[in-house]
């Protein structure tokens, strides 16, 4: 989701103060401004070369020559060429918003902020640039004054989609979703064939969990523009939440087909591959990580949840293979469902010992999913996956459910929740978390005799350099607590628990390192011993 700098057409206009170069020269600017309005690009920047031969200082050629080395993507030399101009006419207003918006591009914020002010002095309600000042101000973090600037845009040109579009899109980045949502559809009141905002407030819809609408708006925004990568992936994941994982792999597969390098390609190829391995295609799953693997150390990538599923991917696969050339595995009697986020995957085509059964697991994939939302008062579309799910497995199953490592990170769930409220105690935030989710389980369970098993978090495998020893102590004690609470739950409910807690402690809940395959998840084998020596029956 990208800030829309304005695009606005060249004021192909002379300074007026440039010194005489001679007739030529002013000759050739004309035909060079002629073949510049016209759109002809290469034939006004041999003409603008033309010029500053016959003078190294010609404003106008080197203004317009940086702009059109801006349009085709030569940033830095369309940098130097515009502050070149600037240096010999510094009072001309429109060379310091052209710098602006090449230092905008460049990533240069703070830089480009202070170009497009010297503009705004002289022209204080030019909305294009008060667009693009607000740009950078959002990039910067400066969300307050961003939202000012975006106000001030459209105070002075109300009917200007680039402003909305760009203030939605920074409403999404603070989570204000229905603020969003109003922006994108005041765009597309103006310019209902805006795909980039029919795809925008896709992404709105979907976080406000209207999925239908959602949809919806992503189908309107492919049938503008059927070949647009961003707009399949979108579908792609609209389909993949809500169980539709054969219409996923199909709109996954496009954004593959078109696109040829980039972090978009990558993580459609690490979706692929995930969906692949859940489906049992493991030729197709080594392809793909091939692909997706190329994300891999890439700083600017912000997509973290993507570089742990690659991370995890690549080792799951690495641990199959050695697995198998090292184990017989026994012939499975029945099936094991296992439900959950991505610490199904671990689980996923091992055969566990259960109730005297050798039993195959077969996962079912949550992306995302937590205790929390699952317990939550309002409908979701994780709920609405899990009852999918369990309404689908035969009557009288055994279901492993792998829920609550994202309800349990030092940086986010509960914990962190409770940092930010005091109005209840964490021990209760806690217990409320589980009883609720427990009672959705089991409410959903009941009616088709499931026999569940729940599984609990293991300890914290943390970088021990990012936090303290009092932070560390403080959060392994929360973590027992949460296992604690979940254990004795469950087993009131009923239903087995797996302390996985119990076998990967190696003192106030840090890890002892025996178990886990990254710093999140257990390796499969890790499932295989919490089942032989940590499996409690209710």
């Amino acid at each position: 989701m990208h800030k829309k700098k304005t695009q606005a057409q060249p004021v192909l206009t002379k300074s007026g103060n440039s010194v005489n170069s001679g007739i030529q020269a002013a000759q050739l600017l004309q035909k060079a401004l002629a073949l510049h309005q016209g759109g002809q690009l290469p034939e006004a920047e041999a003409i603008y070369l033309q010029i500053l031969a016959i003078n190294a200082r010609h404003f106008e050629a080197l203004q317009f020559l940086g702009m059109i080395k801006r349009s085709q993507g030569e940033l830095q030399q369309s940098l130097d060429l515009l502050t070149q101009a600037a240096s010999i006419n510094p009072a001309h207003t429109i060379i310091h918003a052209s710098i602006g918006n090449v230092l905008l591009d460049l990533e240069r914020h703070t830089e480009a902020i202070s170009s497009y002010d010297r503009f705004l002095l002289s022209m204080p309600d030019f909305a294009e640039t008060l667009n693009n000042k607000a740009n950078a101000l959002s990039a910067l973090g400066r969300e307050a004054e961003a939202l000012a600037c975006y106000a001030r845009a459209l105070d002075k040109q109300p009917d200007f989609p680039d402003a909305y579009f760009n203030r939605g899109n920074l409403h999404m980045d603070m989570g204000q979703y229905g603020l969003a949502l109003l922006d994108y559809e005041q765009v597309l009141k103006t310019n209902p064939g805006h795909f980039q905002a029919w795809n925008n407030r896709g992404n709105a819809l979907l976080k406000l969990e209207r999925l239908q609408e959602a949809f919806q708006s992503y189908q309107q925004g492919l049938s503008i523009a059927p070949d647009n990568a961003e707009l399949h992936a979108c579908l792609a994941n609209i389909y993949k939440i809500t169980g539709h994982l054969n219409e996923s792999v199909e709109h996954y597969s496009k954004v593959l087909a078109l696109t040829t390098t980039g972090f978009p390609r990558q993580n459609a190829a690490l979706q692929l591959a995930i969906l692949h391995y859940v489906f049992g295609n493991p030729a197709n799953v080594e392809a793909l990580l091939h692909v997706a693997k190329e994300m891999l150390g890439n700083v600017q990538i912000k997509d973290k949840g993507s570089l742990i599923y690659c991370v995890f991917m690549l080792k799951i696969q690495l641990w199959w293979q050695s697995f198998r050339q090292q184990s017989a595995i026994p012939q499975a009697q029945g099936m094991l469902y296992v439900i959950g986020e991505s610490h199904m995957l671990s689980a996923h085509n091992l055969v566990l010992a259960y109730h005297d059964q050798h039993l195959q697991c077969k996962g079912l994939w949550i992306e995302g999913c937590t205790q929390w939302r699952i317990g939550h008062a309002s409908t979701n579309h994780y709920q609405q996956a899990l009852i999918n799910y369990l309404q689908a497995i035969p009557p009288v199953s055994s279901v492993l459910i792998t829920i609550g490592e994202i309800d349990c990170r030092i940086d986010g769930g509960i914990y962190k929740a409770s940092k930010k409220s005091t109005e209840i105690s964490l021990e209760q935030r806690v217990h409320n978390t589980v009883a609720a989710y427990l009672n959705f389980v089991a409410s959903q369970a009941q009616a088709r005799k499931l026999k569940m098993i729940v599984s609990g978090v293991p300890a914290h495998h943390l970088d021990e350099s990012v936090h303290t020893q009092a932070e560390l102590q403080h959060f392994g004690q929360f973590l027992s607590l949460f296992n604690t609470q979940l254990k004795r739950q469950a087993l009131e409910m009923g239903m087995d628990f797996l302390d996985v807690f119990t076998m990967t402690d190696g003192g106030n809940g840090k890890s002892n390192q025996q178990w886990h395959i990254d710093a999140h998840h257990l390796r499969p084998d890790g499932i295989m011993q919490a089942f032989a020596h940590h499996l409690i029956p209710s």
